[in-house]
């Protein structure tokens, strides 16, 4: 009877549970936003800040202002190194929102399109870093996490191809670093740190710890806090390295933060691959299918120093002589580039000597409408044979194309002899 009597609840328990509606998730919409358009940037949010370094705090507008800014959110704190606050940026700059709370990236992931409503908030600055937020009695106040939705709005799904975050500025020179793109995501490629930190790691978990980090020989401060989740990283000198993380300004000093251990590459480097050459030696204009026009002597072969070449010697009178190679064909243009190994003793302007190339010549009548200049043009040197810059050959259009040296005297100035051992035809291809 007992057991009788406790299937039997169990019986009706599971009934009721069964009988109950499921939880329903709570469904997902994607946020829209409907207020104003953008009327305004960060740079004329800036702009209202003019003294920096001394507390001041600058009121951006009145309550019965419209004041937008559009932005897309580049930093995240997902790794705990940039702690209460957000960066966002648009195409006029970067700066950074103060806000009472963390795991924003929850909220405000990288790539997150925003519009900032800008009543209420005051711009001010730590040290020279451009700060939003409230109005405190120091430095700037951080918005409180109640109130964010009040000021800072989400448009659309976070979109990690946006421009200003799939392309970031380039930092390849310390001369590049200026206060117009601080508070932005940047991108240094190649950038080594010192010997002395060789397999420390990037901060300690007492203290926030500064790495240098060298840009052809110049140092820039790299900030890692000892909440980072990803401190304990060990520092390898040996390697080069490609940091993505956002570029802040203490004082007179500027200084990188990176977001989260994704941020820590080895450096792209960039390989180039020899994929055909093509020599101009004795042969060239008998069975090497090379033509001239219209002076069938202006282009000379010659051997010189143990090397076969094609020359055009120094001329006084005006002269616009073409030397066009037979049919060429590589299979893949990508990342295709031509390169002259050349000589030049330049007397005279740079534009005498130009480079061509032409899809539609068939050989016989020449038509200079058929032919495309490279731009930018070569590199033309003081020296013995020496390779130019490379001409990108990936705009093309073509497998098969010919190529024309041009000759082209046509100021008072004498032109230069000018003598071409051979094409080189080079594909990159990023390790």
């Amino acid at each position: 009877m007992r057991k009788n009597i406790i299937f039997s609840t169990i019986a009706l328990v599971l009934i009721l549970l069964t009988a109950c509606n499921k939880w329903n998730e709570p469904e997902f919409v994607i946020p829209t936003y409907t207020g104003p358009a953008a009327n305004h940037t960060i740079a004329d949010i800036k702009a209202l800040h003019t003294e920096l370094n001394a507390g001041a705090q600058d009121s951006i507008c009145r309550w019965d202002e419209t004041f937008i800014v559009k932005a897309v959110v580049v930093s995240s704190d997902q790794g705990g190194n940039c702690y209460k606050y957000i960066t966002v940026q648009d195409e006029t700059g970067g700066i950074e929102i103060s806000i009472e709370r963390t795991g924003l990236y929850n909220d405000y992931p990288v790539g997150q399109t925003v519009y900032i409503d800008c009543r209420g908030l005051i711009v001010g600055d730590y040290y020279n870093k451009y700060q939003l937020g409230w109005k405190d009695e120091n430095f700037v106040g951080r918005i409180n996490q109640y109130a964010i939705d009040n000021y800072i709005h989400k448009d659309g799904l976070p979109n990690p191809n946006h421009p200003l975050v799939a392309n970031p500025i380039s930092i390849t020179s310390i001369s590049q670093l200026s206060p117009e793109i601080a508070n932005c995501l940047v991108v240094i490629d190649g950038c080594t740190f010192s010997q002395r930190d060789n397999g420390e790691p990037l901060a300690t978990n007492d203290f926030i710890t500064d790495r240098s980090i060298f840009i052809n020989g110049d140092s820039l401060t790299l900030r890692t806090s000892n909440y980072a989740n990803f401190r304990s990283t060990r520092i390898d000198a040996s390697k080069k390295y490609r940091l993505y993380g956002i570029l802040s300004q203490y004082k007179d000093k500027y200084q990188l933060t990176l977001r989260t251990v994704d941020d820590i590459q080895y450096a792209h480097v960039v390989q180039e691959n020899l994929v055909k050459e093509i020599n101009l030696d004795n042969n060239c204009f008998i069975s090497g299918g090379w033509s001239q026009s219209p002076d069938n002597e202006a282009w000379k072969t010659v051997t010189a120093n143990g090397s076969q070449f094609v020359y055009h010697l120094e001329s006084t009178s005006e002269c616009d002589d073409w030397l066009i190679s037979p049919p060429i064909t590589i299979a893949d243009l990508n990342n295709l580039s031509l390169k002259l190994d050349h000589y030049n003793t330049v007397t005279s302007p740079a534009d005498y000597y130009q480079v061509y190339y032409s899809t539609t010549y068939q050989g016989g009548a020449f038509n200079e409408s058929d032919w495309v200049a490279f731009n930018p043009n070569l590199n033309i040197f003081n020296s013995n044979f020496s390779l130019s810059n490379p001409l990108d050959m990936s705009g093309v259009g073509s497998n098969t194309f010919r190529i024309a040296l041009r000759y082209h005297k046509y100021g008072s100035a004498n032109g230069s002899r000018w003598a071409v051992r051979s094409l080189k035809f080079y594909q990159t291809v990023t390790l």
